[in-house]
């Protein structure tokens, strides 16, 4: 699940330390692992703030496992990869079923801001009225210093961005798919590659306008 499917999931929950708990996970990397080693067996905090930050990463991955069990998103992923295929994309030349996975994703995300950009709005106000003290005691709490580093760094390059607002125009998906998928691969899509995604994911898009709301559901 991307960014704003995450807060959209959780309306009308509007705490700005739980909304910033949200992007947490995705904004540092390899929390995937901190979270099941450290954070999913301790308690509750008892400091009320710091609890919802604490409930907010929780959410997060409890989402993306519904997300990613429910039954409507495999097959998107596999009707995404196939478009990409009828488009002329490579299998022997990128991992295009990875690249189908976040491209579902930053799909859904688009369809939140194409339905109301308000919503992506309040997201933004939200993490901006965030209080950066208090997310840093979080991290003081389980001693992670080096997370704590890499998610403020990350956390303010994405809210000076805002670079959700740009999802309204599919060339921009295009781009972020190459960002994403270039940190992994360590290469980038040619030319003719971007013609090609932008392309298929006029289809994709297409059929993702009718099915994106049940994906999401619980």
């Amino acid at each position: 699940m991307h960014f704003l499917a995450h807060y959209y999931t959780e309306l009308p929950a509007n705490n700005p330390l739980f909304v910033a708990a949200l992007t947490v996970p995705d904004l540092t990397p390899r929390f995937t692992k901190t979270y099941n080693s450290l954070i999913v067996k301790h308690p509750l905090p008892e400091d009320e703030k710091l609890q919802q930050i604490h409930t907010g990463i929780v959410q997060h991955f409890g989402a993306d496992k519904r997300f990613h069990n429910s039954p409507l998103f495999l097959p998107h992923v596999s009707s995404a990869t196939q478009s990409f295929l009828e488009a002329g994309l490579s299998r022997e030349q990128l991992r295009l079923s990875v690249i189908a996975h976040i491209a579902v994703e930053m799909l859904i995300d688009r369809q939140i801001i194409l339905e109301n950009e308000n919503i992506c709005t309040e997201y933004y106000a939200l993490l901006e009225k965030a209080d950066e003290t208090v997310l840093t005691s979080y991290f003081d709490l389980f001693l992670l210093e080096n997370e704590k580093r890499k998610f403020f760094h990350s956390f303010q390059f994405y809210k000076e961005k805002r670079f959700l607002f740009l999802f309204n125009k599919l060339e921009n998906i295009v781009f972020g798919l190459d960002k994403v998928y270039g940190s992994v691969a360590k290469t980038e899509f040619t030319e003719t590659e971007k013609r090609k995604f932008l392309t298929a994911l006029h289809n994709i898009d297409f059929n993702m306008r009718y099915s994106w709301q049940e994906i999401l559901k619980r």
